[in-house]
């Protein structure tokens, strides 16, 4: 009878936790959603889809000597790495669409703020990688971005799945944890091969962060999405670049040199949900390049791409 009555209780523990889950605001999923990406310790392996393409990887966060430590390692083809300490990155051939999971701006700040242009709602339950997951799916209030479905560990928050979806739902590209473990700190084993002392031997590092100040710049966009404003961006020496947030999605602009025939068409591109748009113009005389890089529609770029203007200032 007493063992009867003790899984009665253990089973009305569950129910109760379930119900409570459920009734969770999406900002409350995507607050915890923030604070697990900025406190927990984890390694796992993901796999990244897009169209025919499809590549595994691994990563590992964590803080180590009051830094936040990232790494990234491509597990298929030939050896590819991104790692991360502090404000300092250090890349050993890596692709741009891996950023999402290296930029402090992404998916970890202005989440408060993302209700004026999604409607973000709570869905069903699942399991992802073992784990106990709840979805939130993301939908744009406008045709200016793409939405997305994400799935998020029920007991941390942690971002277990990431979907992109193109305006007819399909998706365009996805990001999921096959197996992941979340421990209390980084463990020395997911440490090993790394030379935590030096690491600037790995590479040349630059900043991942810098503030820039968009009134210095001589160019500026006229028109952005609404909600999009000035992120915190890689920055190298002779780029000129600016990236914008609405807290989900980002595109950065890109000035450079073009060629004399300033007649060329438009170029366009695209892989899974990360679209190019290339125009060419003249600025103070000079044949220039603009081009608009970033996770929205391509009608999206090509507007900020010709909305953007000479100021002639430095």
């Amino acid at each position: 009878m007493r063992s009867k009555i003790h899984w009665c209780v253990l089973l009305l523990s569950v129910a109760a936790f379930a119900v409570r889950a459920e009734e969770l605001s999406p900002s409350v999923w995507l607050d915890r959603l923030a604070q697990s990406m900025g406190e927990l310790n984890y390694r796992g392996v993901l796999s990244y889809e897009r169209g025919d393409h499809l590549e595994s990887l691994r990563v590992t966060h964590g803080v180590i000597d009051g830094e936040v430590f990232e790494r990234l390692e491509h597990l298929d083809g030939e050896r590819r790495e991104v790692i991360r300490r502090g404000k300092q990155l250090f890349c050993i051939q890596v692709g741009r669409h891996f950023d999402l999971l290296l930029h402090p701006h992404r998916l970890r700040s202005g989440l408060t703020g993302l209700e004026p242009y999604y409607d973000i709602r709570v869905g069903g339950e699942g399991r992802v990688a073992g784990r106990s997951s709840v979805e939130i799916t993301i939908v744009p209030r406008d045709a200016y971005r793409f939405g997305y479905r994400l799935a998020l560990d029920r007991d941390t928050g942690f971002l277990l799945r990431l979907e992109s979806l193109a305006a007819d739902g399909s998706m365009l590209e996805r990001l999921q944890f096959v197996e992941v473990e979340i421990a209390t700190a980084l463990k020395p084993e997911w440490l090993r091969g790394i030379d935590l002392v030096a690491p600037q031997k790995l590479s040349e590092p630059f900043p991942i962060e810098r503030v820039v100040e968009e009134s210095q710049m001589p160019w500026q966009p006229q028109w952005l999405p609404p909600g999009f404003t000035l992120a915190l961006a890689p920055h190298r020496a002779n780029e000129d670049v600016l990236t914008y947030s609405d807290g989900l999605a980002v595109l950065s602009i890109f000035i450079a040199p073009g060629v004399n025939d300033t007649d060329l068409g438009p170029g366009r591109a695209r892989q899974g949900a990360t679209v190019a748009f290339t125009r060419s113009t003249r600025f103070a005389d000079a044949p220039i390049d603009v081009t608009v890089v970033g996770e929205v529609p391509v009608a999206t770029a090509q507007r900020v791409a010709d909305s953007v203007g000479w100021r002639g200032i430095h």
